[in-house]
Order: C-alpha cells, then structure tokens, then sequence
C-alpha cells in the first residue's frame, strides 16, 4: 500500500528514524562534535536562545539541560511531537511553551534573542536563495545588539559527490533499517539523489518500507559556498562574522573534499 507524499523533514517517517540515525556511526559522532560546538560558543550566553529547525531536539534538550533559555521552532509537527515526549521522559515540563511550529524562512516573534543557532546542515534544506536571505533576515531582525547566529553546514564535493549525482534517472541507494518506536519493527530505508550545479540543488526521493506500506518522500537542499554565503549575510544586514572548517574552530581552508563550515555572525 503506498502512503501519500510528504516533503521532506516535515515526513512523519522523518520522526520514526531521526533519533535512530542520529546514533549511527559516523553520524553520533557528527553530532556529538556539533554540540560541543554551540555549548562552548553560548557559554558566556546571558539571554534567550533560539534555534531554527530544532527537529527533535538533539541539540536544544542537550543545551535546555545545562540552563540555556533556549526556544525552538520546526516546520514539522511530527518532530515537535518526538521532542516533546523526550522531554517528558528526561522529566522536562515547560518544553511545549519554548516550541513553535514555524517556518524557518519567515518565523516572527515578539521579543528578541541574544543568539539564533542552526545545526546539522539544516540551513541547507532552504531550497531557494530567496528563502536563505529571507531566513537570515528573520534572524537579523531577532537578535539583540551585538547578538550572534551560528550554524553550521557542510559544502560537498566536486568529484566525489556532486558529479557522481548528475546523471538521471538516479540510482537508489541504501540508507539503512531501523526500528519503528512503537513496534519494534524495521522499517527499511534508501533514497536517490540527483544534483544541479547550476542552481546548487540536491534533489532526493527518501523511500520508506514498512511492513506492507511504501512511502516516498522528496527532498531538496541547496549547499553554498563562501564567498557566496558571505554575500547572503552582507544582504541581510550581518558586517561581522567569522567562518571556521570545523567544530574546533580550526582555520577554514576548504579543499577537493567534503567540507565543513561552521558560521558565528555578529549583529551591530
């Protein structure tokens, strides 16, 4: 039986595996290092905090549980939902008052933060230019004097990624199984991806396989470069920011592989 389409993250199906993957290998690892990155930048934090696509909380729980008056807002009500019963389950009550459902690229509220953090790449699920500058201008106009955004994403490469994913139709590729929640049943996951080098696109189709049901779930994301994003911060309103190649704060050097840059922007 095949289930209706869904975009992206927003996908329920998203919600069923998050955690799961989150602690897979190379990608505990990933997140751990993002984590340490933003507990260390938001230490001397004095206000509140917001971070855009928290998801299901793998970095706002983490930094909630060390006395950060941090906020979060998602597109995805599934997600909220998963965040919500982990804080319940960690004995955490006031969760549902810090949570929004909300579009990243066009979020309002009424008072303002003395930081806005994005992890694990998901500035880059902003599909447009027109959406990346109307996010960071969203951000611009949220923070307090002298209030910072920091996010992270990663800038893939030439040879080893983006060229191998041009072709069409594309190959589907294994993600991985995972356990339903609820059941304790596998549910099989593998995708397709197509790439654009002229509008910087990812194109993917995440396939879900669960018991008799089949669902497919598309996905776009955009990666830029530095020069380029520098620009998207100057048309945002941003005239300080520094770029570092890692959650350890090395120098940024870029390079034929797949990079990572880690963004502190500093509002006047």
């Amino acid at each position: 039986m095949n289930t209706p389409r869904e975009e992206g993250y927003d996908s329920a199906w998203w919600a069923l595996i998050y955690d799961q993957w989150n602690e897979m290998g190379d990608r505990a690892q990933r997140k751990d290092r993002e984590l340490h990155f933003y507990q260390e930048r938001l230490k001397e934090c004095a206000g509140p905090v917001l971070e855009a696509a928290c998801g299901a909380g793998s970095i706002l729980l983490p930094l909630l549980s060390e006395g950060i008056d941090i906020h979060g807002l998602d597109n995805s009500t599934a997600m909220l939902a998963r965040l919500e019963n982990k804080a319940r389950a960690v004995g955490v009550s006031d969760v549902g008052r810090r949570i929004a459902r909300q579009s990243m690229a066009d979020f309002r509220y009424d008072g303002a933060f003395s930081a806005v953090i994005i992890p694990a790449s998901s500035f880059m699920m902003l599909a447009t230019q027109e959406d990346q500058v109307a996010c960071l201008k969203s951000i611009r106009e949220h923070l307090q004097p002298r209030g910072r955004l920091l996010l992270n994403f990663y800038i893939p490469s030439l040879a080893d990624d983006l060229l191998r994913h041009v072709v069409y139709p594309p190959r589907e590729e294994e993600f991985g199984t995972f356990e339903h929640p609820e059941t304790g049943r596998p549910i099989e996951v593998s995708y397709s991806k197509v790439c654009n080098l002229a509008t910087q696109t990812e194109t993917y189709t995440w396939f879900f396989e669960y018991d008799s049901h089949t669902a497919e779930v598309p996905m776009k994301a955009r990666w830029i470069y530095k020069e380029e994003f520098q620009l998207l911060l100057r048309l945002a309103g941003f005239r300080e920011w520094v770029l570092y190649g890692g959650w350890d704060c090395r120098e940024y050097e870029g390079g034929p592989d797949t990079t990572d840059a880690f963004w502190v922007a500093t509002a006047s």
